[in-house]
């Protein structure tokens, strides 16, 4: 069988592609064996999931609040929106092996690669960046988030913890589990995330159902104007960002070529979570809802339990969402997969910096929503379609015609690229708002 190389068209990356990071190459590739156990399809889809849904649950009844009962349709069709370009991104992968046998082996940063071989190097910089200051942001929000729930469970056993206390405790807690190699190593994790947010969302729901009346739904159908439900279009496209982290799980998937069945699995449940408490929140609370929804509800053992389980979620997430960039960071310092050694010590700086970041700025979610505006939408919702479009015009070393795709498909790849751009400019209109609207915390050290 003669070895398919890509033959990258103008602006297109080098065909023989090694897995060398974007920011930093090496001479020798150091990969796993295609052989290796992989991922199920219900393994994948749990991971997926877990690393979604997370605190966008809390915020969306918040996010409703903007735009009153248009939010439903809205919240349904971003996510068709986000699981249709995350399979976009999965495609290109599977385009790539298809074109190039050493693509089947597990690589430590795909979505670098896909963006080189469709964009050129330069876009591979700007994905590896991107991936980085993206997740590592998410990872500093969800262990202040954890820390903030924690407190507030413990507060009257415990008042004299400060969030500052709880954010050291969380990080020192995480640090064994840190030391995970990839996904397929941890899918259990996937796994507590999932159920502990399912049963946290009925929690909290039961918890609305029981202090609603007749006189408290609220039926208001109208906008309160452009600009709240601009700032409500971007909240709702960022809870469902998170195709930075597929092309690493799919990557760990046994049969790749089922990614997309993993994404219908796990958008399907996200969306039912999404809609429930989005819809209980806001027909609960109506306009006077918090940006926490938790943070409404009457102080019940439902809601407590409710509190701990989203804490465990919070927790269990991190570990997903934060691996990507200790694979890349990993990549970047030439670590070799067998150097337990040296991978511990990669990892606890990155440990390290996130510790010293979250007791900097507890406020960290404001500076976050900003940093991170445009570097979600770039990678959810703008370049999956865009690699997709230039990968099957491109033409394989063995002279493979371009790949024939429906009209229509294209057509919404365009789209979904328009949309992408809208909501990174709402995220970012919407983050310059957060920022100047509130005061930012001194450091915990001070």
């Amino acid at each position: 069988m003669s070895k398919k190389n890509l033959e990258p068209n103008e602006g297109s990356g080098p065909s023989n592609v090694s897995e060398s990071t974007p920011l930093i190459s090496k001479k020798d590739e150091d990969v796993e064996g295609a052989g290796s156990p992989g991922l199920s399809v219900k393994q994948t889809a749990i991971l997926i999931a877990g690393e979604i849904a997370g605190s966008g649950v809390l915020a969306l009844p918040r996010a409703m609040s903007k735009t009153g009962w248009l939010g439903v349709p809205l919240i349904i069709m971003i996510c068709l929106v986000a699981a249709f370009s995350g399979k976009r991104l999965g495609d290109c992968w599977s385009m790539l092996e298809a074109r190039n046998p050493e693509m089947r082996t597990r690589k430590r940063n795909p979505y670098a690669i896909i963006a080189e071989q469709a964009l050129g190097k330069t876009w591979s910089v700007v994905v590896s960046v991107s991936m980085i200051v993206t997740l590592f942001g998410v990872s500093v929000v969800v262990l202040l988030l954890a820390a903030q729930t924690i407190q507030f469970v413990l507060v009257s056993l415990l008042p004299a913890l400060t969030i500052c206390s709880w954010y050291l405790a969380v990080v020192g807690a995480l640090i064994p589990l840190v030391f995970l190699g990839t996904p397929k190593d941890f899918h259990l994790i996937g796994l507590v995330a999932v159920c502990a947010a399912a049963v946290a969302c009925l929690l909290y729901f039961t918890q609305m159902m029981s202090e609603a009346s007749p006189y408290t739904f609220t039926f208001r159908y109208g906008l309160h104007g452009f600009m709240d439900f601009f700032l409500a279009f971007g909240t709702i496209m960022f809870t469902f960002g998170g195709a930075s982290t597929f092309p690493t799980i799919q990557n760990d998937m046994a049969d790749k070529t089922q990614f997309g069945k993993a994404l219908q699995y796990s958008f399907g449940a996200i969306l039912v979570l999404y809609l429930m408490m989005a819809i209980g929140g806001y027909a609960v609370y109506g306009d006077h809802v918090l940006p926490n929804v938790a943070l409404i509800m009457s102080t019940t053992p439902l809601s407590l339990a409710a509190n701990i389980l989203m804490a465990i979620h919070l927790l269990a997430a991190f570990i997903i969402i934060i691996n990507p960039v200790f694979q890349e960071m990993e990549e970047l310092y030439n670590v070799p997969r067998d150097s337990v050694g040296w991978r511990m010590v990669v990892r606890l700086s990155v440990m390290g910096a996130l510790l010293f970041i979250g007791e900097s700025i507890p406020r960290f979610d404001t500076l976050l929503a900003l940093v991170g505006a445009s570097t979600v939408a770039l990678l959810t919702y703008i370049l999956p379609p865009v690699c997709y479009l230039r990968l099957i015009n491109q033409q394989s070393g063995d002279g493979q015609n371009p790949i024939q795709e429906p009209g229509w498909r294209k057509m919404v790849c365009y789209e979904v690229i328009g949309l992408g751009v809208l909501g990174a400019i709402a995220a970012t209109i919407s983050a310059l708002n957060a920022v100047f609207s509130t005061s930012m915390a001194l450091p915990c050290y001070l």
